[in-house]
């Protein structure tokens, strides 16, 4: 039997930092919730459009329950695993940027694309997860998410900039691939650093059947009224997670034949993610799961606002007041993931957490096509306010649910 020797803590840290900044980069500037929705509109393809962030959902669900196998079979090669997928994910960016350029079957590939990216993905951060906590120290590894996530986003906004003064004399519609380009050598960059991360410690992986997720969750339904309370808030919030989405939609029948329209919407929810990493975790700490979620409601409830008034205002139906709807949405967003772990955490034994998370993303995944096909279909619609005041509307009624049914900082 081999002995995997791990790689000095400083040295796994700066590798682990590396991969995860280019990775974060990446998947940013060929963001599937803003990026692809947005050139998917700009041809004409709203149902489409509004289908793609649906479907890598449920492309994760997908890599989430594939990856005990994939990783039972790696072994102490998991590192092989982030790099295969990584590159995979390259590899699917290039393909929906090839399509978008020659706009050959668009609405089928970016639909395709974006279920397999949420398949390899799920799979890749599952890995992830598995070498850094073989790697690192737990207090390293929180330093770690937050600090790859912040310099990632950076880049990517760094990147964006440097672009925006050459797109004046371009082609609108083909500068935006620009940003699918730059996506896809970040990730292939991430690929190559994955390489470098070194062997782990083979250990046993339990595997967690699609049919264990769904009985476990059915049953923690029926018998534990805290996960019904949970369940019910997932799927209310829902369309605070589609926001991205809807407004790329939206901005892109506005705004596609505006040079650096997309550019800019990109730096924007890079920002959110930033300013949210920071929020967030003063939020988590001083309010709690019920403080994070009404935050979150609040900030996609300001989202829409400034978008039903950009409906009445034509003269401030722009694409850098769409940019600050974008920090507000993506800030929104953020939060639902963390509450839900955190919510999860401290209801739910250890041995069950895993299979009751999975069960929550499979119902929002399902919940996710079904709204996102009909915001897609609406958000053509660029005079028509009625949307927007829907997606208000729900927002606001995410809002309320959080206030009355989610749980205080005493549980």
């Amino acid at each position: 039997m081999t002995e995997v020797t791990s790689p000095a803590p400083g040295r796994a840290y700066r590798v682990l930092l590396t991969q995860g900044t280019l990775y974060t980069t990446g998947t940013q500037l060929a963001n599937v919730s803003v990026v692809l929705p947005f050139i998917c509109a700009q041809e004409g393809y709203y149902w489409a459009a509004g289908l793609l962030y649906p479907a890598y959902c449920i492309g994760i669900v997908g890599g989430n329950s594939l990856s005990p196998y994939v990783l039972a079979r790696a072994r102490h090669l998991k590192h092989l695993v982030i790099a295969a997928t990584t590159f995979l994910m390259a590899t699917l960016v290039v393909i929906s940027a090839f399509s978008a350029w020659t706009k050959w079957f668009i609405a089928g590939i970016f639909l395709a694309v974006s279920l397999a990216t949420g398949i390899v993905g799920g799979v890749s951060k599952v890995a992830f997860s598995e070498v850094v906590s073989s790697k690192l120290a737990e207090q390293r590894r929180s330093d770690l998410i937050l600090t790859q996530g912040a310099i990632g986003a950076i880049l990517a906004i760094g990147t964006t900039l440097v672009l925006l003064p050459f797109l004046a004399q371009r082609d609108p519609a083909h500068s935006h691939l620009d940003l699918l380009w730059l996506g896809s050598s970040g990730l292939l960059a991430a690929a190559i650093a994955a390489v470098f991360i070194g062997p782990v410690r083979a250990s046993e992986v339990d595997r967690v059947t699609f049919k264990d997720t769904y009985r476990d969750g059915v049953r923690a339904a029926r018998s534990q009224s805290w996960f019904r309370r949970y369940a019910l808030v997932q799927l209310l919030f829902v369309p605070v997670s589609l926001g991205t989405s809807f407004y790329s939609i939206h901005a892109s029948v506005n705004h596609s034949d505006t040079a650096g329209s997309l550019h800019v919407l990109v730096i924007s929810s890079s920002i959110g993610m930033v300013a949210g990493a920071l929020f967030w975790r003063f939020v988590s700490r001083a309010l709690g799961v019920r403080g994070m979620l009404i935050n979150s409601a609040l900030l996609g409830s300001a989202a829409a606002a400034i978008c039903v008034v950009m409906e009445y205002r034509d003269d401030l139906n722009h694409i850098w007041i769409y940019g600050i709807v974008f920090i507000l949405a993506t800030m929104a967003n953020q939060a639902i993931f963390s509450a839900s772990l955190a919510w999860i955490g401290a209801f739910a034994p250890e041995d069950h957490r895993a299979t009751l998370l999975g069960f929550g993303s499979l119902i929002i995944a399902v919940e996710s096509s079904l709204l996102g096909a009909a915001l897609g279909a609406v958000a053509q619609s660029a005079a028509v306010v009625g949307p927007i005041i829907t997606i208000l509307g729900l927002n606001v009624l995410a809002g309320m649910a959080a206030v009355w049914v989610a749980p205080g900082r005493e549980g």
